[in-house]
């Protein structure tokens, strides 16, 4: 089973520009469920994954819309609602922004939440912000002792973390699998060549290609359809959960996000 935790939030996209305005340009937005460890925990729900889920969101029609969504997509939902602060925004664009509210007030889940699960996989928003940040420490912590294998989504943005972060990743690299993009990596000033010190297998997204990175060496592939990333990482740990090689599960997962 596939155990994930991190942001659930909405996403407001300008009218038929696909994120690619600048907001300021921007006169009507369209409201969607999204997060990047959201997305792909749908993405591995569409793929057979048995998938439990972790989020904070607000008391608001916009939390209403997240639990839905997860319930339609046969997620198991555990889903915290924040008495006091909304459902986390995000604005996308050329210059998006987040305004991070209930999602960065993650609580400790239940015991139960580690229930039949095989693979823990998180986003790196909630390391960057406490409470929540003191929370996906424990999990991770908890996620060790319990022999679960730990996935991360290097999602990294400037104005969205503090500059620590890899610094409070330290204690738990390697991790089993990691997805990052050549933008992350630049501004996290970091090199290709220093992946495989923080996971065993890496997916490196890049504009031009995927790589597949591990201490035997590299496998490049077709990038996916732009916007697709997180479909093609989910339905990656979808198979790795079901126990298929990672090479083969994302030679997969590229083949039906091509098809989509």
């Amino acid at each position: 089973m596939l155990l994930a935790f991190g942001e659930a939030l909405i996403e407001l996209s300008g009218d038929g520009d696909g994120g690619t305005a600048l907001l300021s340009e921007v006169s009507h937005f369209t409201p969607r469920p999204g997060g990047a460890v959201l997305k792909q925990a749908l993405a591995a729900a569409r793929q057979g994954a048995r998938v439990r889920f972790l989020t904070r969101v607000g008391r608001d029609a916009y939390g209403g819309v997240v639990r839905r969504t997860l319930a339609e997509a046969g997620v198991e939902g555990v889903v915290q609602e924040d008495p006091q602060l909304p459902t986390s925004l995000q604005l996308v664009g050329t210059d998006a922004v987040a305004y991070r509210m209930a999602d960065a007030q993650l609580e400790t889940p239940p015991e139960s939440f580690f229930e039949g699960g095989t693979l823990l996989h998180a986003s790196a928003w909630p390391f960057g912000l406490d409470p929540a940040r003191t929370t996906a420490v424990k999990l991770f912590r908890e996620g060790i002792r319990r022999g679960l294998a730990l996935s991360l989504d290097l999602n990294y943005q400037p104005w969205a973390f503090r500059g620590d972060l890899l610094e409070v990743l330290r204690p738990f690299l390697p991790l089993s699998y990691l997805k990052v993009s050549e933008e992350a990596l630049n501004l996290l000033d970091l090199r290709p060549g220093e992946l495989f010190q923080l996971a065993h297998t890496v997916l490196y997204f890049r504009d031009k290609g995927l790589k597949l990175i591990n201490l035997f060496g590299e496998h490049a592939f077709d990038a996916p359809p732009k916007g697709q990333e997180d479909a093609v990482y989910g339905a990656f740990l979808a198979r790795i959960v079901g126990g298929e090689d990672p090479e083969e599960a994302l030679k997969a997962a590229l083949a039906q996000a091509a098809a989509l």
